[in-house]
């Protein structure tokens, strides 16, 4: 049996003064996405420190920090890292009014004019929460104080997107992760795990979660699986507005997030086939 090819250690044409000025720090993490870029595949730390001559410390806690900010996913048991979709959306924007009309980026945008100017929000697990990682804010003035901050997290228990990648786990890790959030919330903010548990399994049998008031008072979110290859964590897409609104329009909005996806689901059930 052959032995696994090892990256070859990345050598830098460029000579220190054309890195003069730039923080070390904001330089690394550009290399690092550039190797992987270059690897195409996860990476373990021994790679990452091979490759780029990095200090095995200093590697670590980049990589550490990457991954609790949702930007890169770790595979405990292969001990592997690969970067999430979030990198890919950060400049997916430039190649979109570049070349593509059909990407997730379009598709977020497409979803907020056809909603009539909702808010439009992706989100996948980080940690106990839910990372909101790309979205369009509600251009409506009556919910207009309802500002989401791109990379926000919330509870995955208190969100419709979080509670559809619950939704996804099975119950005993869905206990687990919950008692890690009871004990990090106040008294009244905590949930009862058979009220979790009750509600996950309509989504399971619905396919779409849907909140009210869990943030912001006047404002309901209604979410649905967003499909993922397997070597990514689980998303999930969301229509967030008005509560009148939405209870209006509910089966219009989750019509909407279902079509919009359904490219998305033949492209990821063909590549896992």
């Amino acid at each position: 049996m052959a032995a696994e090819s090892k990256p070859a250690k990345r050598v830098s044409g460029a000579s220190a003064r054309e890195f003069e000025g730039v923080i070390k720090s904001a330089k690394r993490v550009l290399e690092l996405f550039e190797y992987f870029a270059e690897c195409r595949r996860p990476l373990s730390v021994t790679d990452l420190v091979r490759g780029l001559d990095y200090p095995q410390s200093s590697a670590s806690v980049l990589l550490k920090s990457l991954t609790r900010l949702g930007y890169l996913d770790y595979d405990r048991q292969k001990r592997l890292y690969r970067p999430t979709l979030r990198v890919a959306l950060l400049g997916g924007w430039v190649h979109d009014q570049l070349f593509s009309h059909a990407s997730l980026s379009h598709l977020i945008d497409d979803l907020h004019l056809v909603s009539g100017g909702e808010a439009v929000i992706l989100g996948m697990q980080n940690d106990i929460y839910v990372q909101y990682i790309h979205l369009v804010q509600s251009r409506h003035q009556q919910v207009a104080s309802w500002y989401i901050k791109p990379g926000s997290l919330r509870p995955l228990c208190r969100s419709a997107v979080g509670r559809i990648l619950l939704s996804r786990k099975p119950d005993v890790e869905v206990q687990q992760l919950l008692w890690r959030i009871n004990a990090e919330e106040e008294p009244h903010l905590r949930m009862h795990v058979g009220d979790l548990l009750k509600e996950l399994d309509r989504i399971r049998r619905d396919g779409y979660a849907y909140t009210e008031g869990t943030v912001n008072s006047e404002v309901g979110v209604l979410a649905v699986e967003m499909p993922t290859p397997a070597s990514q964590p689980s998303m999930a897409l969301g229509i967030g507005g008005q509560i009148q609104t939405l209870r209006h329009e509910r089966e219009r909005y989750l019509a909407l997030l279902r079509e919009a996806l359904q490219p998305y689901r033949a492209s990821t059930s063909s590549g896992n086939t």
